[in-house]
């Protein structure tokens, strides 16, 4: 048998295929094409006579940077005052409706007075009876010393007389007594605002019958407001003099920022989190009840903050261009940067960048690393725009 010689430039040997290659090696390979193709395509010179690319550049400076968190909060009314029922009666009248205004005084609820202006009428007859009573006791008290002093009336029967008016006269302050209490219990029929503040829920109506049990409405005052936030156990140690808690508006502007009041010794078994509690001025906007995001601003610190329009992420990398001399002009050079949270619109910048650094403002889709720019809005000059550089006024 003959033996067959292959030719190194034969074309008929095997060459390897992406078919034959596994996932992993596939990917493997894609990825290092992907990577000569960038390196080669970054090294590329730029054509001779290439215009800069016009772009913004943004000074970076160092400003107070809050270190913060965000919550849900609920309020409630600094000074809430429930009202019950006093006296037991059919409801006649309720001339208010929840969320209105009203007065110290103003009348909430009417409670059907009859049976307590029955047994009034009642006592205060029963009182004038024991005051008649008293009356005759007093007269014949009056009598029986002049007649134990002519003879005709014995000591004894005048000591029975003495006690007589001394246990009418008490009987009659006890029935005064009484005629008070009942003429208060009357007063209690007519539920009263005790202060000046909105009306709460009404949860009876009128027929109704209620009893001293029976919760009627509320009063509140809502010019304070106390906010109740529940903070993560881990979290609640970070609180210290200078934490500030802010409540914020649905468009996330702060309503009102103060200290907290109170921090709870005790941790939520179910939730594990810790109460905190802040006092807020309200001049409306805020209701009893209402849940809102509250602001935990744990400390403030100077860092810098780059706007999320300007900052690019690759393969989970965040970067920005920075703008550096070369040549006598500007270049565009890709930095990585690391990142915090946003607050606003704003990266908060942790490193990769330093204060006083000028970083590309637009165009980022276009920009390549080494790419020339030119600055769009020229540096003001020093003096620019201050009064000793504007022209003077001729003199009349």
């Amino acid at each position: 048998m003959s033996e067959r010689r292959m030719n190194p430039v034969d074309p008929r040997a095997r060459v390897p295929s992406f078919r034959s290659l596994g996932p992993t090696s596939l990917a493997l390979a894609t990825t290092i094409a992907f990577a000569v193709l960038s390196s080669c395509h970054a090294g590329e010179p730029q054509p001779p006579g290439a215009q800069p690319l016009p772009v913004d550049l943004l000074h970076l400076h160092a400003k107070s940077i809050n270190d913060e968190d965000e919550y849900l909060a609920s309020l409630t009314s600094r000074r809430s005052i429930t009202l019950y029922a006093q006296v037991s009666g059919y409801i006649r009248k309720i001339p208010v409706k929840p969320g209105d205004a009203v007065k110290q005084g103003a009348l909430l609820i009417q409670i059907d007075p009859g049976q307590q202006e029955s047994t009034l009428r009642s006592l205060a007859a029963n009182l004038e009876t024991r005051r008649a009573n008293l009356t005759f006791a007093v007269r014949n008290d009056d009598s029986s010393k002049s007649l134990v002093e002519s003879g005709l009336l014995s000591d004894l029967e005048y000591q029975q007389r003495r006690a007589q008016r001394a246990a009418l006269e008490a009987d009659v302050r006890a029935g005064e007594a009484q005629v008070q209490a009942q003429t208060d219990l009357l007063r209690y029929s007519r539920i009263s605002a005790p202060s000046d503040g909105s009306v709460g829920d009404v949860p009876v109506k009128v027929g109704d019958y209620v009893t001293p049990q029976t919760r009627l409405t509320s009063v509140e005052q809502d010019n304070l407001v106390e906010a109740y936030i529940y903070v993560p156990i881990k979290k609640a140690a970070a609180i210290q003099p200078g934490t500030r808690v802010a409540l914020l508006a649905e468009d996330g502007k702060i309503i009102c920022e103060e200290k907290p009041s109170f921090v709870s010794p005790q941790v939520n078994v179910d939730t594990q989190t810790v109460l905190v509690k802040a006092i807020c001025p309200n001049d409306g906007l805020l209701r009893s009840a209402q849940v809102l995001k509250a602001r935990m601003i744990w400390s403030t610190h100077d860092g810098l903050t780059v706007p999320t329009v300007n900052v690019m992420r690759q393969a989970g990398q965040y970067f920005v261009f920075v703008a550096e001399s070369s040549d006598g002009g500007l270049v565009a050079r890709q930095k990585p940067i690391t990142v915090g949270a946003i607050q606003g619109n704003d990266f908060v910048v942790t490193g990769g960048l330093a204060a006083d650094t000028e970083i590309v403002g637009s165009s980022i889709q276009k920009m390549r690393d080494g790419v020339p720019i030119a600055r769009l809005s020229p540096e003001p000059q020093p003096g620019a725009g201050s009064p000793a550089a504007s022209p003077r006024s001729p003199q009349l």
